[in-house]
């Protein structure tokens, strides 16, 4: 059973179990068609996708964390996945799609000590408008970074998204150019922690109450600290129905 994190108006934010795999790649590959091909695809190309990235998502399962929204229908209507690469044993995406010239995860981790993977990133078009699902998604999505104090994030994302991600100061750097994957024009990219640092302090009250390492840093005015508990690596536990933590 998918596990209940949080609710936003009339959308709710679930970590999924592996049963409901299926179900998240359906829908992640049927939007990417949609979104970029239309209504008319190859429905051979749309399968062969679809077992392909299901074979991927439950061979990283036990490496990630995979967040769902859905509408008061039960429908999926957005979805992204975190995978942590530091003792992952399976080849990243970005080097199945773009060859292993693009990225040397081993100087990664020696420079950044933690390597992290977000992928199967997807909006239903009437859901994603005024963006506060993109911005919970991420949140979510890159919060267990937020555990340790240096890391580094890869994925792969068209050309809009890239843009979106600049806007809301996510501090992404394209590593070559772009492929054709799952019916779109693809990007490699890499962000950093310190990359992503500004989006989360920016956005991280939509999410969790927040508490720093006193001394550590200094805090923000619009940054509410509180004491109590943090979340734990692929999970997001709540103190109680109202607070969620963060803890950097």
């Amino acid at each position: 059973m998918d596990r209940y994190i949080t609710s936003y108006k009339n959308i709710t934010l679930w970590q999924v179990t592996r049963e409901s795999l299926p179900a998240v790649v359906k829908f992640v590959v049927n939007e990417n068609y949609m979104h970029h091909k239309g209504k008319e695809f190859d429905i051979h190309c749309f399968s062969k996708d679809y077992y392909s990235v299901l074979t991927e998502e439950e061979a990283y399962f036990e490496y990630s964390s995979t967040i769902v929204a859905k509408n008061d229908l039960g429908c999926i209507v957005g979805a992204i996945r975190i995978t942590n690469w530091n003792d992952n044993p399976h080849t990243l995406p970005l080097i199945k799609i773009f060859g292993n010239e693009i990225v040397n995860p081993q100087k990664l981790l020696n420079s950044y000590y933690h390597l992290w993977h977000i992928g199967r990133f997807a909006i239903k078009q009437e859901y994603g408008n005024n963006g506060k699902l993109f911005k919970l998604l991420m949140l979510y999505a890159i919060s267990p970074i937020f555990q340790y104090k240096e890391g580094v994030l890869l994925a792969e994302a068209d050309e809009k998204l890239l843009r979106v991600m600049k806007i809301l100061r996510i501090d992404a750097h394209p590593l070559s150019k772009g492929k054709e994957y799952i019916g779109s024009m693809t990007i490699p990219m890499m962000v950093t922690k310190e990359g992503l640092t500004e989006f989360m302090l920016n956005n991280v009250f939509m999410a969790f109450d927040i508490r720093f390492d006193s001394g550590k840093v200094q805090l923000p005015e619009r940054v509410k600290v509180l004491e109590g508990t943090h979340n734990y690596p692929f999970g997001y536990w709540a103190h109680n129905k109202d607070n969620r933590y963060l803890h950097i």
